[in-house]
């Protein structure tokens, strides 16, 4: 006789790791996707429609008990990843959301696997970097929630999430995608980044088969950096990597020079992007915020070898997901479609 599927609580089904989770699981569990609106992409799994920043998830009373009767298993993906969002939303969502989330996991008495973000750990930056974002804090103040809530719960930490590792294909593009996107198109001069600092990046479906893999061997407790850590390409490796996808589609790349973050910040940036127009020294800015994320002087820890298969870590290359992510955007500039996207 055939085993129940564990029915399983996931939000954020609509962010970028949400939905290539939602993809490895939804074969193999009952997912139960809180939504803030109906995603028609996932019409035929059972939604709920709620508020993680409201108290019992926007929910009903009676709702709410129901919900927290039936499941057994939490992963709390929902978050405002915006580097540049309004500092209240933020943390409606990423703090007071994740407060929620413990509090319908204490209630159900159910493992909870939180994402959250390799950089809301300590990492090792260059000299003069942008200041901490209100993302990043968030994220960290959401994590020592998790930490001290005495529930049984596992942290997952990836870094700069990209397009999937075959296609480069991403449901919505982030800020690294307008950071790439700017850098390929010539209207990003200079990038505030040493060329020997490590930009880590992994694609996201690597990141989700890692969770899923968590998840079939029950794996409660711990934290996970979901990095590619010393694999991680340089800079230098990127802007190389970005010249050769640009020759192969015929574009011309107009290669930025790297500059210190210290020098950046005190000296180039107040003189440089008040000449601008406002609405490339926007989007500048947005890209100028993500560039703290690639100017790491050591490599971030690493988690893989403990959750993906042999065979999932031998076929993986970072260098060949950035790759396949710089495709995908150079194929989009040479349709002509723009990339003017959230960061």
């Amino acid at each position: 006789m055939a085993h129940a599927r564990k029915v399983v609580l996931i939000t954020g089904v609509a962010g970028v790791l949400g939905e290539a989770l939602t993809d490895c699981l939804k074969d193999h569990y009952h997912l139960v996707c809180l939504t803030h609106r109906r995603v028609p992409r996932w019409e035929r799994l059972e939604t709920l429609v709620g508020d993680i920043g409201q108290p019992r998830l926007g929910l009903g009373r009676d709702e709410f008990e129901h919900l927290a009767k039936r499941i057994d298993w939490i992963i709390h993906s929902a978050a405002i990843t915006r580097l540049d969002g309004k500092a209240e939303q933020i943390h409606r969502v990423n703090y007071i959301g994740t407060r929620h989330i413990l509090e319908l996991a204490e209630r159900a008495q159910v493992p909870l696997y939180y994402i959250s973000t390799a950089f809301a750990s300590p990492c090792d930056y260059f000299e003069g970097v942008a200041g901490a974002t209100v993302y990043e804090t968030e994220k960290i103040r959401a994590q020592q929630l998790v930490r001290e809530s005495g529930l049984p719960a596992s942290i997952f930490l990836p870094s700069i999430l990209i397009g999937d590792a075959s296609t480069g294909r991403i449901s919505e593009p982030q800020g690294m995608h307008r950071l790439l996107a700017l850098l390929m198109s010539g209207l990003m001069p200079l990038v505030p980044c040493p060329q020997s600092a490590y930009v880590d990046v992994i694609a996201r479906d690597v990141a989700a088969r890692a969770i899923a893999r968590a998840m079939e061997q029950e794996r409660v407790g711990g934290e996970y950096f979901l990095t590619s850590g010393a694999a991680s390409p340089t800079m230098r490796m990127l802007l190389d990597t970005a010249d050769d996808v640009s020759a192969q589609n015929s574009l011309v790349f107009d290669r930025p020079r790297c500059v210190a973050p210290d020098c950046f910040e005190r000296l180039i940036k107040p003189v440089f992007l008040p000449t601008l127009p406002v609405r490339l020294r926007t989007r500048l800015l947005r890209a100028f915020r993500m560039t703290r994320y690639a100017s790491l002087r050591t490599p971030l820890p690493q988690s893989l070898e403990s959750l993906l298969s042999p065979e999932d870590l031998e076929e993986r290359a970072p260098i060949a997901e950035l790759r396949n992510t710089l495709m995908s955007i150079s194929l989009e500039m040479a349709r002509g479609r723009s990339l003017e996207v959230q960061a």
